[in-house]
C-alpha cells in the first residue's frame, strides 16, 4: 500500500494552527561532515521495499553537517542535520520533503521520497521533524532538519531528501552524550507562549546569561539559570525579549535546542527539544477557595504539617518555583493537583518564596509564612498486592510506611474498601518501619512472589477486603479511629498478575494521578520504581 505524502505532514501539530519552534544553537561550534557523494543509482523496478539495497558507507548527495560537533557514527540523542546546498536555488528546495527515518533505507526507500509515494512501513518510521532554509543562494544555501524528540541511542537513522534528491545515515552513539533536560514548560499541548521555556535536570546549574533563539524565525532572548530568577538551580529558562511579536496562525516552524555549552560543571546538555507550539489560549490562575483549615499559598491553599506543608493547585495549569527553608523545588502542576513541599524543619517558622508561572508565560511572586508543627507520624498506604502469582486471597497484602518521626499508634485503625473496613492490630508502628497487613493464612515465602524481610511487621487480620482484594484494582482508605483519613491509594492502574500498586516516593500525595504506579513487588521494602516492566 502507498500513501501520497500530504502538504502538511499528518504529525503536525494542528491546534491554533500551531506555530511550533525550537531553541537555536547557543554557542559557536564546529561541524562533523559528510564527504559529498553522487545520487544513487535506482534499483531494479522489481526491488521491493523489503529486499531494497541498504544504504551504508555510500550515502549518497550533498555534504551533510552535525550539530553540535560529533562524528557521524556517534552523533547525540539531540542534534540537527544540516545539508550544504551550494549552487541551488531556494526553488529547487522543499524543505517538506525532508525526512528523518529510523533505521536504513536503501534505493527503493529514496525512491518512494523522490515520488512522495510513502508505504505505510515507511511512514510508520518516520521521526516528527521540522526544516528550514538557511543563507542566501546560490552560494552558501542550506537545509536544517531538526528532530523533535532524542533519538534512541545506539540506532541508526537516515536523513532523505525528495526535493532534492539525496539520503545519508547517521548512528547515535550508545553513550557518552550530555544529558537531556526535559522542558517542564510550556505544558504539553497547552502551551500559549513562545517566549518563555523551562527545562530541569538533576545537577545544579552555575550561574549563566547567553544569548538564543527559537528557530528558524522566532522570538531572539536569553538562556538563564532557573525557572524564575533565584528559584530552581536545576532548571534553565529561555527567556524571549518582552518586544518580541508572538506569531500566530502561521504554518512552519518548530524547533529544539542542541547541547548548550556552559561554565563550570557539568560541561554541556541538551535540551529536550519537543517544539515550542501556540496550541492553547491563555489560561490565567484564579486563586484557589482554601478551607478554614487551609492558608493561602501563592494562588493555591496549604495544610502546615510538621517537616511539610501539603498544597493544593489552583484550578489552571501552573509552573510552581519554590525556595527558603532550605527547599528549592520547580514543579509543573495540572489544574488541581495537589504536592507536598518537603523536607521542612519541625517547630520551626518557615520563609518561602513562590512563584507561579502560567501556560502564557506570565509570572507572579509572591511570599509565604508559617509555622511548621511538631513532629508527628505519617502513616501511608504504600504498596498494595491485590493481584498475586500465589493462592487468592491468602498471598494479597497492603503495605504501610511511617514517613513520620514519631511512632504510630495503630489502635483504632482501620483499612476500608468498597465492601467494608478492617480494624488493625493495636500495636505501633515505629518511625521508617513497614508493615504488611496480611490474612490470616498468609505464607512469607510461597515460592511464588517476593518474600517480605524477616523484621518486617506482619499484622494478620481474619479478612482482608471484603471479599478479599479486587485484581483489577479498588480504592483503599486508611482510617484513624475517629474516622480521618490518614492515607489513600487508587484504584488505578490496574497492574499485571504478580506486580504491585506502589507509591512512587513516600511524599507523593493522595488524590495525583501520578502517585501510584504499576511495579515489581517489594514488600518490606522501598520501592524502586522505574524498573522495566513487561
Amino acid at each position: 500500500m502507498t500513501h501520497r505524502r500530504p502538504t502538511r505532514p499528518s504529525w503536525a501539530p494542528c491546534a491554533l494552527r500551531a506555530l511550533p519552534l525550537a531553541l537555536a544553537p547557543l554557542a559557536a561550534s564546529p561541524l562533523s561532515c559528510a564527504p559529498e557523494l553522487v545520487v544513487p543509482p535506482h534499483l531494479d523496478e522489481d526491488d521491493d521495499e523489503e529486499h531494497a539495497e541498504v544504504a551504508g558507507p555510500t550515502d549518497a548527495g550533498p555534504e551533510l553537517q552535525i550539530e553540535p560537533a560529533a562524528p557521524l557514527h556517534a552523533a547525540p540523542p539531540v542534534l540537527r542535520l544540516r545539508v550544504l546546498l551550494p549552487g541551488a536555488s531556494a526553488g529547487s528546495v522543499d524543505p517538506a520533503r525532508a525526512l528523518v527515518i529510523r533505521g536504513k533505507i536503501g534505493a527503493a526507500h529514496l525512491r518512494q521520497i523522490e515520488q512522495g509515494e510513502l508505504s505505510t512501513a515507511l511512514s510508520e518510521r518516520i521521526v516528527p521533524s521540522i526544516a528550514w532554509l538557511n543563507g542566501t543562494p546560490p552560494e552558501d544555501l542550506s537545509l536544517t532538519v531538526a528532530p523533535l524528540a532524542p533519538l534512541a541511542p545506539g540506532e541508526t537513522y537516515a536523513i532523505a531528501s525528495g526535493s532534492p534528491v539525496f539520503a545519508h545515515h547517521i548512528q547515535i552513539a550508545a553513550e557518552g552524550s550530555p544529558p537531556v533536560l526535559p522542558r517542564l514548560w510550556p505544558p504539553p499541548e497547552a502551551g500559549a507562549t513562545l517566549r518563555l521555556g523551562v527545562w530541569c535536570g538533576d545537577i545544579p546549574f552555575p550561574e549563566m546569561v547567553t544569548a538564543a533563539t527559537l528557530a528558524p524565525d522566532g522570538p531572539t532572548g536569553e538562556l538563564r539559570r532557573g525557572a524564575v530568577d533565584d528559584i530552581g538551580a536545576r532548571c534553565l529558562r529561555f527567556e524571549g525579549e518582552p518586544a518580541a511579536a508572538t506569531p500566530r496562525g502561521a504554518d512552519g516552524v518548530r524547533l529544539v535546542g542542541p547541547p548548550v555549552a556552559l561554565p563550570g560543571e557539568p560541561a554541556a546538555v541538551s535540551l529536550d527539544p519537543r517544539p515550542f507550539v501556540l496550541e492553547s489560549e491563555p489560561l490565567p490562575a484564579v486563586a484557589a477557595v482554601c478551607a478554614p483549615d487551609e492558608l493561602a499559598l501563592g494562588p493555591g491553599c496549604a495544610r502546615v504539617a510538621d517537616d511539610r506543608i501539603q498544597v493544593r493547585s489552583a484550578d489552571a495549569p501552573l509552573l510552581w518555583a519554590i525556595a527558603g527553608a532550605g527547599l528549592d523545588e520547580v514543579l509543573a502542576m495540572p489544574s488541581g493537583e495537589p504536592f507536598v513541599l518537603a523536607p521542612l524543619p519541625p517547630l520551626s517558622p518557615v520563609e518561602l518564596a513562590i512563584a507561579t508561572i502560567d501556560n502564557a508565560g506570565i509570572v507572579e511572586r509572591r511570599t509565604f509564612s508559617a509555622m511548621t508543627l511538631a513532629p508527628m507520624p505519617h502513616v501511608i498506604i504504600n504498596e498494595v498486592m491485590a493481584n498475586p502469582l500465589g493462592p487468592e486471597p491468602g498471598q494479597e497484602w497492603v503495605e504501610l510506611y511511617n514517613d513520620g518521626d514519631v511512632p504510630a499508634d495503630l489502635t483504632g485503625v482501620v483499612l476500608a474498601d468498597v465492601g467494608g473496613e478492617t480494624e488493625l492490630p493495636s500495636i505501633p508502628l515505629m518511625p521508617g518501619a513497614y508493615a504488611l497487613v496480611v490474612n490470616e493464612d498468609y505464607v512469607v515465602d510461597d515460592e511464588l512472589d517476593p518474600p517480605p524481610p524477616p523484621e518486617t511487621l506482619l499484622l494478620r487480620v481474619p479478612k482482608l477486603g471484603s471479599h478479599g482484594l479486587s485484581n483489577s484494582g479498588e480504592p483503599l482508605k486508611l482510617k484513624d479511629r475517629g474516622g480521618v483519613v490518614l492515607s489513600r491509594s487508587p484504584a488505578a492502574p490496574e497492574p499485571k498478575p504478580g506486580m504491585s500498586l506502589a507509591r512512587v516516593a513516600p511524599h507523593a500525595p493522595d488524590g495525583s494521578a501520578g502517585s501510584f504506579a504499576s511495579n515489581w513487588p517489594t514488600p518490606g521494602r522501598v520501592n524502586i520504581m522505574n524498573q522495566e516492566i513487561p
